[in-house]
């Protein structure tokens, strides 16, 4: 790389060595998406991502999904008043009920409960009853059904934007901008994301008409960029610090999940700390601003482990 000064400004000259880059700046979209687990499966094994497969999709999460969907339907309309299907979850359960309600001008002229749908997690079968032989509410409720039938084993385009946060998590991801959807990616964790481009391929086989799409461009070694980076690094590992410490003190003593929060929020700490051990050796530069949160989160985590080592103790001698 050959680095000269124009107008008092640095201007660089790549001689294709990878040393001329530091990253990638990565963002993407990630489009309405259906994908059978076998499929998706073998694509992550076939483009070397197996250690980020998913596992199978929830039943009962593709059924919530496809009533979300149908939760106010018009199904008819007259010269005075128009009838909605509306489906409304019970308190409990995977039950929803089935509502025709008729409205004047958005006035609710009459609410009548006809049957309801609901998932069964034994059987993992949608079953349903119904009190009215209106033909719109039973072609609904048959629409509901084959759709279940038909992607409650298949992944959703949220399924896919968390396995990609995943591998950007993975990758020592920086924010670009504050609000997220630009990242930057250190050059050695960049084949994570050349290998999820694949899986985006994929998909556009299948469903060429898909708008998923992720697109990377180098960042060049230069001071400006090393000084951007510096900042967007603090920037980035104090918004993971504050937030870790943020849900340390949340934490209810008597809550069941205690102990898995504690866990997850530890990982968070500790990848917080290879980042800026990462980013340190990378630029050659002190992260000044987030050495002082790192420490206190570190304090704290321990604080709180200890209590609760504390409590195990207790726990054990009074069942001995």
């Amino acid at each position: 790389m050959q680095r000269v000064r124009i107008d008092g400004s640095e201007a660089v000259f790549l001689e294709n060595d990878e040393k001329d880059v530091l990253g990638y700046a990565v963002w993407y979209t990630i489009s309405r998406t259906l994908v059978h687990k076998d499929d998706l499966h073998a694509w992550f094994d076939k483009h070397g991502l197996s250690r980020f497969k998913p596992s199978d999709p929830k039943h009962g999460d593709a059924f919530k999904r496809i009533c979300s969907e149908y939760k106010e339907k018009k199904i008819d309309e007259s010269a005075d008043s128009e009838t909605f299907l509306l489906l409304r979850p019970q308190e409990t359960g995977l039950t929803r009920k089935i509502v025709l309600e008729k409205r004047e001008e958005s006035k609710k002229l009459s609410y009548n409960v006809v049957g309801e749908i609901a998932y069964d997690e034994k059987s993992r079968n949608v079953n349903y009853s119904l009190r009215t032989a209106d033909p719109a509410v039973r072609d609904i409720v048959k629409e509901i059904l084959d759709r279940f039938e038909r992607e409650k084993d298949c992944y959703t385009d949220e399924h896919i934007r968390k396995i990609l946060h995943r591998i950007l998590d993975s990758c020592n991801r920086v924010k670009l901008k504050p609000s997220g959807g630009i990242y930057f990616i250190p050059l050695d964790d960049f084949y994570w994301i050349e290998r999820f481009s694949k899986i985006v391929e994929e998909i556009k086989k299948i469903d060429p008409s898909n708008r998923t799409e992720i697109w990377y461009a180098p960042i060049v070694n230069t001071e400006r960029h090393r000084r951007m980076l510096e900042i967007k690094v603090e920037d980035t590992l104090e918004e993971i610090l504050n937030s870790a410490i943020e849900r340390l003190l949340k934490i209810d003593s008597k809550d069941p999940s205690k102990v898995r929060q504690i866990d997850e929020i530890a990982k968070q700490i500790e990848q917080a700390t290879r980042m800026a051990e990462k980013y340190t050796k990378m630029l050659k530069v002190s992260l000044n601003r987030t050495t002082s949160l790192l420490e206190k989160a570190e304090r704290l985590l321990n604080k709180i482990r200890q209590i609760q080592f504390s409590q195990f103790e207790v726990k054990v001698k009074s069942t001995a």
